[in-house]
């Protein structure tokens, strides 16, 4: 092997290794920053999601509802879009918002993590075994 192609390799190496690292670090940092709102700081994510501090848009029905204008047919359609809100108000808001974020947090984390570590102990192997091959 050439000298530069022994530069070549070796900058990819340690790039690959240090890019990798950083994506096992920010996993890491994910997963404590997750534990740590959890456990320690539990108000500290009730602000931070913004889908379980939105709602949608709901309008006084009860006036439609009671209308002699209203067909049965529409009053079927309020008390149905009534139910959905109620259900997205029990699905989105509260502890059950916050448990889905937090899940989708942690599972990101730990997929970033078992994706990353791999590759940077295969690549920091391929470095190790080179560095003892030219010291020989």
């Amino acid at each position: 092997m050439t000298s530069k192609s022994k530069i070549i390799r070796t900058t990819y190496l340690y790039a690959a290794a240090l890019v990798s690292l950083v994506f096992v670090a920010i996993g890491m940092g994910t997963l404590l920053n997750t534990g740590m709102k959890y456990y320690l700081f539990p108000k500290a994510e009730k602000g931070g999601f913004n889908r379980c501090n939105q709602q949608p848009p709901v309008f006084s029905c009860a006036d439609l509802k009671n209308s002699t204008q209203t067909s049965d047919e529409q009053k079927k359609q309020i008390d149905q879009m009534m139910n959905d809100y109620e259900n997205w108000k029990k699905d989105n808001t509260g502890e059950e918002c916050y448990s889905s974020e937090r899940q989708n947090n942690t599972v990101n984390a730990i997929t970033m993590i078992l994706i990353a570590l791999p590759i940077c102990f295969f690549h920091w192997f391929l470095i190790k075994k080179d560095k003892s091959e030219n010291e020989v």
